[in-house]
Parts: structure tokens; C-alpha cells; sequence
């Protein structure tokens, strides 16, 4: 049934897009809502909330293996650990507000939280474009800038270097071509046309009014905030960075490049097509995979206990060895690589065994740790696990 039912809320929108727009843009860009499975509301919530965690998180990480990669010079682009859109990681922190707003809702729905990354293949109605782990560039920043755009306004926003250039027209030369008609901000749209079937259905007793709140402020900021921040760097006119005429033309080996020489989509994983192949590097990057899912396991714990503990344990990780770690690694030319964890975040059979899981990953990640000491960096604080073992 995929593909056949259409979103009756965007349908509106997306006819009035050619007159609205113009007709170069309605011939260069055409838009396509995102597509229906179930005919149930209740199971096509949950689908497109499952969709929308997995989007969130993986931008999250490209936005934090970006962030990450940014050399010391670049310290106030990258930002402190508090939600806004000035910053990286201050728009870092809002995404994973966003994955967090998403997954109380699935467990209000009585559903279990997602964690995971998107599917592979991955939606292509849902997502532009693959998955990838990259240095910030005039490519990943194209790619975000459209990803978080809202597409209605996107056909009329201009080049700041250009006012004679439309922004869209820019940002297709810079990926090479044609673009995949997916604005996240379009999922969002599917989600509170959903949201408000499954309140008309009755069945489902929930506060409607304060989640279509939230999600129309996700939505919001993703399409004002975010797009703006990212537009500003992709033009290269964001203060920090504008008294460097093409900052993103200069090539990776000059210093003034803002980023350093990491690779893409690298791997902790032994015997894979892009391993880290130093062994040290790939030790601290496995020790940096290990933090990263206490972290989600934390989340997930969290999410499901509607608890604030586990969540302020997993906000600890990541401002703690996880950060001490992955500040680290790039100036080596590595990363970590937030590797996917096979057997899910959710492993355990009830609570008692889903805890257990949870300590025997923090032993696991502490045990680690204590095993390449050697090799940690000068900030890394090995006592942190007792501390969060303790506390689980």
C-alpha cells in the first residue's frame, strides 16, 4: 500500500507551490508528501514518529561528528551544551530535544522508544540523502541548509552573496544536480495530520493541544532556526566565520580550513571497508562507540520510566568521556564513529533485565577504558563510571 494515500493536510500547499513560487521553480523542484502505510491512524502514528527519531538522531551525529571535527580557532562556532540556534552545539542539544519529545510520545502512545539509526536502504520519501559522516564543507552545509529548510519558503529565499540567485538553485549546483524533494519539516506535517486522526478515532486518551505544541515547535525550529544558522555558514556570511573569503574553497590541508582532515563514515568495527586502521585511534574510537551506547541505553531506560535520572546520566557521557574522546580524535585525523550497535537498545527482556544490560555496558565501557589508559586523553575522567554505576 506504500506510496498510494498521500497527506490530505499538504496536498493544499503543495498545488498552490507552481503559482506561489513561480514556474521555473515549479518545474525544478516539485515537491512530494510523504507516503502512507497503514490505513489505521494509530499505526501510521507510530511509523512516522519511529521515522522522525531515526532522522533526528542521525542528524544529531552528523551535526556532532561535524562539530567535533572543527579545529580549536573555531571553539565559539562549535558552542556551549545549551539549545539554541547560534551554535552548533547549541543546535546539537535542540536535536536531541527533538529525539527526546518524539520518543515520550511513542511511549504515551504505548509504544517503545527508537533509538536506532534510519534504515538501510533508507526512506527516500522521508530523507534526501544518505547518512554521512563528514567535516563541515560546503557539501554537508548544502545538505543541512535544504534538509532543515521549509520548502514553501525555500523557493523564494535569495543568495546572500547573490540577490540575483535563488538559494535552492545554489544549493543544487553545490550537491551536483537534482535534489530529492524531502524537507524534514514534511515528515512533521505527516505526524500532526496523523496526530489529529488518531485524536478524531477516540480511542487514544492523550494531551492533543500540548503535542501539537510540541511538535508544530520542533517543527519551527528546524525551519527558522536551524535553516538560518546553516544558511549562514553554507554562504559562508556567518560572523565567525565571513573575514574568510571562501572559507570553503580553500583546500583541507590549509590551516585556515576550519575543519580538520577527518575521514568519512569511518568505522571501530575490525574488518570493514573503512576500519580505522591505526590501532590506538581505533582503540579510543571503540572506547568512544562504548559511551555512545551507555548514552542511548540511558535514553532508552529513560524514556520508558518517563525519568529524568537517565537522561541527565546520558547528558553526562556526552559532555563528559564521549566529548573528551571525540575533541581528541580529529586532531589525530581520526573520529569516533558513533558505529550502530547491533543488538538494538531495548535488549532486555523487562526492566530488571533491560538494568542489567545497561551496568554490564558501563562495566564493559569502564573496564575499556582502564585497559588503554595509556592512550586516553589528559581530560578523560575514568572515575565518571563508578560514579554512573552507582547512580543506574
Amino acid at each position: 500500500m506504500k506510496g498510494s494515500i498521500t497527506r490530505r493536510a499538504l496536498l493544499g500547499n503543495i498545488a498552490m507551490l507552481g503559482v506561489a513560487a513561480g514556474p521555473a521553480f515549479a518545474n525544478t523542484h516539485r515537491f512530494s508528501p510523504v507516503q502512507r502505510d497503514f490505513d489505521d491512524p494509530y499505526l501510521e502514528l507510530v511509523r512516522l514518529l519511529k521515522e522522525a527519531a531515526e532522522v533526528e538522531q542521525d542528524l544529531m551525529l552528523q551535526y556532532l561528528y561535524a562539530a567535533y571535527a572543527l579545529k580549536p580557532a573555531y571553539a565559539e562556532l562549535v558552542g556551549a551544551p545549551a539549545p539554541n540556534a547560534t551554535s552548533l552545539m547549541g543546535v546539537i542539544i535542540q536535536e536531541m530535544k527533538h529525539l527526546g519529545d518524539i520518543n515520550r510520545l511513542l511511549v504515551e502512545l504505548d509504544a517503545k522508544p527508537v533509538l536506532t539509526r534510519l534504515d538501510i536502504p533508507y526512506e527516500t520519501d522521508v530523507y534526501p540523502f544518505p547518512f554521512e559522516l563528514a567535516p563541515l564543507s560546503s557539501v554537508s552545509l548544502a545538505k543541512f541548509t535544504y534538509c532543515e529548510a521549509d520548502p514553501v519558503r525555500l523557493g523564494h529565499v535569495r543568495s546572500i552573496s547573490n540577490d540575483s540567485v535563488r538559494l535552492v538553485d545554489k544549493l543544487k549546483t553545490t550537491l551536483g544536480g537534482s535534489i530529492a524533494a524531502n524537507h524534514v519539516g514534511k515528515l512533521y506535517d505527516a505526524v500532526v495530520e496523523t496526530l489529529g486522526e488518531v485524536k478524531e478515532d477516540g480511542k487514544i486518551k492523550i494531551d492533543f493541544g500540548a503535542w501539537f505544541q510540541n511538535i508544530g515547535d520542533v517543527k519551527a525550529e528546524g525551519e527558522f532556526g536551524h535553516f538560518k544558522f546553516f544558511h549562514s555558514l553554507y554562504e559562508g556570511a556567518h560572523p565567525l566565520i565571513k573575514e574568510t573569503p571562501g572559507i570553503w574553497d580553500l583546500p583541507a590541508t590549509d590551516e585556515r580550513y576550519p575543519s580538520y582532515q577527518v575521514p568519512v563514515n569511518p568505522t571501530a568495527y575490525e574488518g570493514r571497508p573503512n576500519t580505522i586502521k591505526d590501532p590506538d585511534l581505533r582503540a579510543l574510537a571503540w572506547l568512544g562507540n562504548l559511551n555512545y551506547w551507555c548514552l542511548l541505553l540511558l535514553l532508552d531506560a529513560g524514556y520508558r520510566h518517563k525519568s529524568k535520572v537517565e537522561p541527565a546520566l546520558a547528558q553526562a557521557i556526552m559532555l563528559g568521556p564521549l566529548m573528551s574522546v571525540a575533541r581528541y580524535l580529529p586532531t589525530k585525523g581520526s573520529a569516533v564513529p558513533f558505529d550502530p550497535l547491533s543488538m538494538g537498545f531495548d535488549p532486555g527482556l523487562n526492566d530488571a533485565s533491560g538494568k542489567r544490560v545497561t551496568r554490564r555496558m558501563l562495566e564493559e565501557t569502564r573496564n575499556y577504558a582502564r585497559s588503554i589508559e595509556k592512550l586516553l586523553p589528559g581530560d578523560f575522567n575514568l572515575n565518571i563510571y563508578d560514579q554512573l554505576l552507582a547512580a543506574v
